[in-house]
């Protein structure tokens, strides 16, 4: 008895853990869980830092430096990661990092321990633009998504170790120590990329997908070409400073700053970001064009509706519900494991969906989950609720920023895929600046007392819901124009 022709096997992939990728894994693995590490443990120990150094009135001044800087950071790596490879803006990203790290732990007084914050901020941005780089020239387009999948884990363990292991050494031992530790661990981190970042290919030309045909590739190189138009190296330090400076105002006027100065302060924030905004996005962007315009919008819209969500989340269960903090931290806790559940199934090579009905999926899980958490501020339902429904969105969040970032290479040649990565982190930055702001404004206009302040946490969580209502229908602008003979095929 004979059959038909054997059916040759389908290519096995390479795992992120095989011979060729397995140092850069553990590497970018590595300096992720460093990342994480470090924005949980300085959120811990900011506050004994800031009350040792007699430095209260200015401690929103030492998150919103540490932001604004940042934000120039993102904008310069991108383009140098472009034109020089991911190494050299690393590099300098882990060694500001370091230096702004010792900076703050030597500080004898507010005004340098604030320095060591700005110096941080800006090696902060351009580490994680430059690794976004990292992966796109490291990892071909199949692994990409499992990659994406490792780095949300990598977030996983620090979030529930690292508050617990800066609060223990910033009472047992000193402030100081939290800091100088992560410098320390900085310059491990730097150790550990040398050889794999050696091996990466530098900067070049191409796009790195390949697959693109027809109207789809005319599409994706006009929208390189017109994004090449924008500055590039050091005519991007005036618009970043520019956009920098207005999330510094805008932090001032969402804070506990002079009444009277509020309203010129928050104005005159939104004019600087309008400025300097359109000279570091891609083209369309403010207007929702098709391809990475609509993916940076949506990368920014998405995050601002969730961290708004997780801001104001723990304060209405304590405050409402009459609920304790560790309790109240439970959802977050619930949220960070679904988050990180949903980006692993996002990464699976059995998962047939393709990218595209993921991130559509994503933003409408993510939706529902906002409107759970609206309805869970009605006395009438059990305070879980509100909690539940952040879960719910985190696991939205999931399925939609791995797919953004994923996509926004793969539509990105070579040589922008810097600058494209370091949009998506301004977008994310900025609308979460601008929300939460706004919803800072709301919430103390209509603030009355505690456990009285229904309204004005609905109020909060009911515009966080009308943004990702928004985002929803960008989540079906972000694939690029396809054949005639696409058009009409199912997601």
């Amino acid at each position: 008895m004979t059959g038909g022709p054997a059916v040759p096997a389908p290519p096995r992939i390479p795992g992120l853990f095989s011979a060729p990728y397995r140092a850069c894994t553990l590497a970018v693995g590595a300096t992720f869980v460093l990342i994480a590490f470090a924005g949980l443990a300085l959120s811990t120990a900011m506050p004994v830092a800031v009350q040792d150094l007699d430095g209260l009135p200015l401690y929103a001044l030492a998150f919103g430096g540490f932001l604004a800087t940042s934000v120039v950071g993102t904008a310069l790596a991108g383009g140098w990661a472009d034109r020089r490879g991911p190494a050299p803006a690393l590099y300098a990203g882990l060694a500001c990092f370091a230096v702004g790290s010792v900076l703050a732990g030597v500080a004898g007084s507010i005004l340098p321990f604030l320095a060591g914050r700005l110096v941080q901020g800006l090696g902060a941005g351009a580490v994680t633009v430059a690794l976004y780089v990292v992966v796109g020239h490291g990892y071909p387009t199949e692994l990409r998504p499992r990659m994406f999948s490792l780095v949300t884990a990598c977030w996983i363990v620090p979030s529930m170790l690292g508050p617990a292991v800066a609060g223990h050494i910033a009472q047992t031992y000193s402030w100081r120590w939290v800091f100088h530790g992560l410098a320390l661990l900085t310059l491990v981190s730097l150790a550990v990329l040398a050889r794999p970042l050696a091996a990466l290919p530098g900067a070049g030309g191409g796009t790195d997908g390949g697959t693109d045909s027809g109207t789809e590739a005319e599409a994706n190189a006009k929208a390189n070409a017109e994004a090449k138009e924008q500055p590039a190296g050091a005519a991007r330090v005036l618009p970043a400073v520019s956009v920098a400076l207005g999330a510094g105002l805008l932090q001032y006027a969402g804070g506990a700053g002079s009444s009277l100065l509020r309203v010129p302060a928050a104005l005159a924030g939104l004019c600087l970001i309008a400025l300097g905004l359109r000279r570091l996005l891609p083209p369309g962007t403010l207007t929702a064009r098709r391809g990475i315009p609509s993916l940076v919008l949506l990368r920014g819209l998405s995050a601002a509706a969730y961290f708004t969500v997780e801001s104001y989340l723990p304060l209405m269960l304590v405050n409402e519900r009459r609920w304790s903090p560790t309790a109240a931290a439970l959802s977050l806790t619930g949220a960070a494991l679904t988050w990180a559940l949903a980006s692993w199934l996002q990464g699976r090579p059995t998962l047939r969906w393709s990218r595209e009905r993921l991130v559509f999926t994503g933003a409408l899980i993510h939706l529902a989950g906002a409107a759970v958490t609206l309805s869970g501020v009605l006395t009438a339902l059990p305070a879980a609720t509100a909690g539940a429904g952040l879960v719910v969105s985190a696991f939205g969040m999931g399925l939609l920023l791995p797919g953004v970032g994923i996509l926004t290479l793969e539509h990105s040649e070579r040589g922008r895929q810097g600058v494209n990565s370091a949009a998506l982190q301004l977008a994310d930055s900025l609308c979460s600046v601008l929300l939460i702001g706004l919803c800072g404004a709301l919430f103390s206009l209509a603030h009355t007392r505690a456990g009285q302040d229904a309204f004005a946490f609905s109020a909060v969580f009911l515009t966080a819901v009308c943004v990702t209502a928004v985002a929803c229908p960008l989540a079906r602008r972000i694939g690029l124009p396809r054949t005639k003979e696409t058009l009409h095929a199912p997601l």
